[in-house]
């Protein structure tokens, strides 16, 4: 669970403390987001730019995702996806529009990414998804 998204009383501090009563072991990870400067350097690794160019889109995605890595991935996915993040042959570099990035409304959720992605998906493929949930984590291809 994300400590920022969950409040005493809910569910899942009663599973940890029962897991404890019955002396199940158990780790608490914790893991901090990207700070600004290792968000800069992965998203000018990714782009291969040095990092005084990405700095100003580096900076828009830790305004918006602060820093959590799999939203900042999610995001530039979905900034390239839509064409506000592309690669400019004539320039042999991948450029952004800062002003459009800036004016996205984007939820802190990432939960609202993925459900946009799921929504695109296809009915059947929906149903299929739903029915493997409930089968855990993983499933064999057969």
């Amino acid at each position: 669970y994300r400590d920022n998204e969950v409040q005493v009383g809910d569910a899942i501090f009663d599973l940890i403390e029962n897991l404890d009563i019955s002396n199940v072991p158990t780790n608490k990870v914790s893991l901090a987001g990207l700070d600004q400067k290792d968000l800069n350097e992965m998203i000018s690794d990714a782009l291969c730019l040095y990092p005084r160019i990405s700095k100003t889109l580096s900076d828009i995605v830790f305004q918006k995702t602060k820093g959590n890595p799999f939203f900042v991935l999610e995001f530039m996915k979905s900034l390239q996806s839509r064409g506000l993040l592309q690669y400019d042959s004539s320039q042999k570099r991948w450029v952004w529009n800062e002003d459009a990035i800036r004016a996205e409304e984007i939820t802190d959720n990432v939960l609202y990414l993925l459900s946009k992605k799921m929504n695109q998906l296809s009915d059947e493929m929906q149903i299929l998804l739903k029915v493997m949930a409930c089968f855990g984590t993983s499933t064999n291809e057969s």
